[in-house]
């Protein structure tokens, strides 16, 4: 992003008293900030790989074609969770039923193509590949002496198998844990994916006997099941979010701070003292949005819709914002290049982290291995 362009914006909100998006006026060196559409307080989205597309689920699906404003409704449910697939050929969502939740498939037209029902509350969705996605969800199991909690991911090809389930962990929770964090507890794991690595990352409860119970930040490689532990996290905790290449984390502590870190060398690149909520890292790792506002490096540079979700186009160029009861669109960002490993390095790299999560290397060992590999 201008550096130079954020700034001035930041100026012109602060002289005008606009604190929070729709921004009204000429925004500067090209910059634009339109609303899309009104929706439900809550409603999901997810914005098409090329940026020209969101689908949205509000008073059912639809698909809206942002340049054309076109709409197409696919159905009256309400979706849960929304993802494109990588190239924007799919569409999956996540559907609340009686015994507990399905997984729809929709090709780019809004046609669906494939439909599965999973015996568990799906609570994020995530594609692998251009045809295996990947859903986290939960099942909490009440017995006379506590409640059994698991953390668990799906996978799916569509049109050729049916949903593999997989336990990624469980605990006992005590009844009092369970009554008073059940909110925050029925949001699952809050998956998110390094995709060119096949590397998850999860929260998952634990409940000491006389502590505060809290949650573990936890990455698993899919190739070789092993985790590597990342923090201790507060209940109030987001969750975190890969970079593009899954070399940095954005994540909450649940206790007023966020972080930008780097799992595989363990080092600490940014630290905010933000609660962290609504995250969404951009591509390359550098801007994100959190607790209504939009950062770069260390700072704050421009105030948004307060509680505002977002979700950062492939390129960096665009953002979806849903906030005050409407998408918005924040173009004109600059673009991010490189920000994914050419095939031939990425299926080193690949190699390399499930190294790195099964010990055989140091997290100093990994940077230098790294560096080798993407040198010039």
């Amino acid at each position: 992003m201008h550096l130079t362009a954020i700034t001035a914006l930041f100026s012109l909100l602060l002289l005008t008293a606009c604190s929070t998006l729709p921004i009204n006026g000429t925004l500067p060196d090209g910059l634009t900030a339109e609303k899309i559409v009104s929706v439900d307080s809550g409603a999901a989205f997810a914005l098409s790989p090329d940026g020209n597309v969101v689908a949205v689920g509000s008073e059912g699906l639809k698909l809206l074609h942002i340049p054309s404003r076109e709409d197409v409704p696919l159905g009256t449910k309400i979706p849960l969770k929304l993802a494109w697939s990588p190239l924007g050929y799919s569409l999956a969502a996540i559907y609340a039923t009686d015994d507990g939740s399905s997984i729809v498939v929709y090709d780019q037209h809004g046609i669906a193509i494939a439909e599965s029902p999973v015996n568990a509350s799906l609570t994020s969705i995530d594609w692998l590949s251009e045809d295996e996605l990947v859903a986290g969800g939960v099942r909490i199991k009440s017995y006379t002496f506590g409640n059994n909690y698991q953390s668990l991911f799906f996978s799916w090809q569509p049109g050729r198998n049916m949903p593999t389930e997989n336990s990624l962990r469980d605990m006992t929770l005590q009844p009092s844990t369970v009554a008073r964090w059940k909110p925050l507890l029925a949001r699952g794991p809050l998956l998110d994916l390094a995709p060119q690595s096949g590397t998850l990352l999860y929260l998952h409860p634990v409940d000491p006997p006389v502590f505060t119970p809290y949650y573990k930040l936890i990455m698993k490689d899919l190739a070789s099941g092993k985790e590597l532990e990342i923090a201790s996290v507060g209940f109030n905790s987001a969750g975190g979010r890969f970079s593009a290449d899954g070399e940095r984390i954005l994540y909450s502590d649940g206790n007023g701070t966020t972080l930008l870190y780097n799992p595989w060398t363990e080092e600490t690149l940014r630290k905010t003292s933000t609660p962290g909520s609504n995250l969404a890292l951009s591509p390359e790792g550098e801007s994100w949005v959190a607790d209504g506002a939009l950062f770069r490096k260390d700072a704050a540079v421009l105030p948004l819709a307060k509680g505002a979700e977002a979700e950062f186009s492939p390129d960096g160029s665009r953002i979806m914002l849903r906030g005050e009861g409407a998408l918005y669109l924040l173009s004109g960002l600059k673009r991010a290049e490189g920000t994914l490993f050419v095939p031939a390095i990425a299926e080193k790299v690949a190699k390399l982290r499930s190294m790195r999560m099964q010990g055989l290397v140091t997290p100093q060992e990994y940077k230098e291995n790294l560096q080798k590999l993407t040198a010039p």
